[in-house]
């Protein structure tokens, strides 16, 4: 377990699923993402995948058990890079009160202290600015724009969609691991 200030970040459960889908069955928060998850069941096989493979981390606010949010942290290929790459989805509940940013950056800390990442990368559509936000907030650097290079879906005639990424990142020199993160092994 991951804590700060204010939160607790651990491994998700399928126990997690509930409040997981409240917000990743929301179109709006979704639709900067590949998939969307029209039924509860839909979702609950990602999950299942992403639990058994311990890539999500599950946001919650200190002394309140719900998720309210989680945060994808997964190795790129190929593994010898020691890279890792960082996404986050947040409930809109709480937005725009620092908790994404803060549980990104303890994540971040145990990717560097724990898992001895050499670097940490994050993209999104241009256009998603509150998340380039975040990434700017918690010292990652602009290292690109990629043109039409991200595929999001098919559009009505079957035709893949492609959308504009930008791409952050940061070796583990230029990041200053925060003393007040608690990591639990």
């Amino acid at each position: 377990m991951i804590q700060t200030n204010r939160l607790h970040i651990s491994y998700s459960k399928l126990s997690d699923l509930n409040d997981i889908y409240e917000y990743v069955s929301n179109k709006e928060v979704m639709k900067y993402e590949r998939e969307d998850y029209p039924t509860l069941e839909s979702y609950r096989k990602v999950l299942t995948y992403l639990v058994d493979h311990n890539l999500l981390y599950s946001i919650r606010i200190k002394d309140n058990n719900k998720v309210i949010g989680h945060i994808y942290l997964g190795k790129t290929d190929p593994n010898i890079n020691n890279e890792y790459n960082l996404g986050y989805i947040l409930n809109p509940t709480y937005h725009n009160k620092g908790y994404c940013s803060e549980a990104s950056k303890a994540v971040i800390d145990y990717g560097f202290k724990v898992l001895n990442a050499n670097r940490i990368i994050a993209a999104c559509n241009p256009t998603n600015i509150p998340s380039w936000k975040v990434m700017e907030n918690i010292g990652l650097k602009k290292e690109g724009l990629f043109k039409k290079r991200f595929f999001i879906r098919n559009d009505e005639q079957g035709k893949p969609v492609f959308t504009d990424e930008v791409m952050y990142g940061l070796q583990v020199d230029e990041w200053v691991i925060d003393e007040n993160t608690i990591i639990e092994l």
